[in-house]
């Protein structure tokens, strides 16, 4: 009772002056005996919150005191460089003295299971959470750790969609991208490669990379083939979230058959894909500033990796669109921030999330990273910045095309099956026939469970 009438009182939705219901309205809504109820009543009489008038009731003090107040938020570490992270918490305890913000970064290889343990021992109030994290939450029923949102408006089409489930929105949007090729400008000066760099094909990306690469130098074209941000994206290019009918099993597996055949063919391309360079997607941003790579599928968020470089002399790079495989399309990748359902300063943590989504602090990020921002008008903002790659408005052209990668019409499980008979494939392991063989086996099986038989 205490917690839920202080946050009322400091969220605003019971206002100063106004008096509280009566004790005997206020045992049955909390279900309390009156000597409870009037225990509760005198603690927040102490905090200095509430007025006990004699014979007329509790009302709401004028003016509210503000009671100091800390917030734990659980996050990303690359939200300090993504979205401006430590720079706003230091804004939003300017702007709210009273509050101080302790943040606790989480393993990224970990972070879905990592977040659910701090949210359920009560250590976060409020926690970063990207699409891959919320997908994980969802699937096992975690999301009852999230309190509901309001929904926030302005912000680019088809974020909000990306936290929703059963009509309710968990996660505000911060950030988002879509992939991108990012490209050394020099070397393709060298090569002879005109700018702006457009590949209309995977084919001709590949023969531009194999005159990138120089043996013992460089390669000319690499992405992390591992990473469910990154090889999906020729499964939804393909069209294999469209199949539907009679036939759509056969059309599945002969969509998703072409599209790691495709990538088969760039990771044997002469000259142009080093197989196996390396161990995460940050990886391949690294190779890229030390001029060892000359083209790499990337993402907007990725890229604040490289600007600080190229501001120090380090390697001229510019953005293209992808290439299109059979139709476009491309990933969609959003950071946002929750509030654990069970935090005990939810109106702090209202306030937080309004702060971060409010126009000053995403023409905060707009201005200052080379990442989106969610809200539409700080994203197409078009005035001097301090980070912003040749291209970075090419974002506008991929939006209508964006999907999340459970898009492919796929579940995860799904997913993560086909990898690895795909892996097996691209090792030359085993034929084209024999992997789609197992691709029927294995949606076969995933559409028998889903009808129940």
């Amino acid at each position: 009772m205490i917690h839920t009438l202080r946050d009322d009182m400091l969220a605003g939705r019971r206002r100063p002056g106004e008096f509280l219901p009566s004790e005997r309205e206020l045992v049955k809504q909390f279900h309390l005996s009156n000597k409870l109820v009037r225990v509760g009543l005198e603690k927040l009489v102490e905090e200095q919150l509430l007025e006990k008038i004699p014979r007329v009731g509790n009302r709401v003090a004028d003016p509210l005191p503000r009671l100091p107040v800390t917030l734990k938020l659980g996050y990303h570490a690359s939200l300090q460089r993504e979205a401006c992270l430590l720079d706003a918490i230091e804004a939003f305890q300017q702007e709210y003295p009273h509050i101080r913000v302790q943040s606790v970064p989480i393993a990224f290889d970990r972070y879905s299971e990592y977040a659910q343990e701090y949210l359920e021992s009560g250590m976060l109030d409020i926690v970063s959470m990207n699409y891959n994290n919320f997908y994980d939450f969802q699937s096992r029923g975690q999301l009852e750790r999230l309190e509901p949102l309001q929904q926030r408006g302005g912000l680019y089409p088809g974020l909000s969609e990306l936290f929703q489930a059963d009509g309710r929105q968990y996660v505000l949007p911060l950030v988002f991208s879509p992939l991108v090729l990012c490209y050394n400008r020099d070397h393709l000066a060298e090569a002879g490669i005109a700018e702006p760099f457009r590949p209309q094909s995977w084919d001709e990306l590949i023969a531009a990379a194999a005159s990138l690469t120089i043996e013992n130098v460089r390669f000319g074209f690499y992405f992390f083939l591992h990473s469910k941000n990154r090889w999906p994206v020729f499964l939804l290019q393909n069209g294999s979230g469209q199949a539907e009918g009679e036939d759509e099993i056969h059309l599945k597996v002969e969509r998703i058959v072409r599209a790691l055949s495709k990538l088969r063919e760039m990771i044997y391309a002469p000259q142009s894909f080093p197989t196996f360079l390396a161990e995460s997607e940050a990886d391949a941003e690294a190779l890229f500033k030390q001029g060892k790579l000359s083209i790499i599928m990337t993402s907007y968020l990725a890229m604040n990796a490289l600007v600080s470089e190229e501001r120090e002399g380090g390697q001229r790079f510019a953005i293209a669109p992808l290439p299109t495989l059979s139709v476009p399309a491309n990933i969609l990748m959003s950071v946002g921030l929750a509030i654990s359902r069970a935090s005990e300063q939810k109106a702090a943590a209202g306030l937080f999330l309004d702060f971060m989504t409010s126009s000053r602090m995403q023409m905060m990020i707009r201005q200052r990273t080379t990442s989106i921002p969610a809200l539409q008008e700080a994203a197409e903002w078009q005035g001097e910045v301090e980070q912003s790659p040749v291209g970075y408005a090419l974002f506008r052209q991929a939006a209508p095309f964006m999907k999340a990668f459970t898009e492919t019409g796929l579940s995860v499980d799904e997913l993560d099956i086909i990898f690895q008979e795909a892996r097996i494939y691209w090792s030359k392991l085993q034929s084209e026939d024999d992997m789609r063989d197992k691709l029927y086996r294995i949606l076969d099986n995933g559409s028998t469970q889903s009808r129940g038989l």
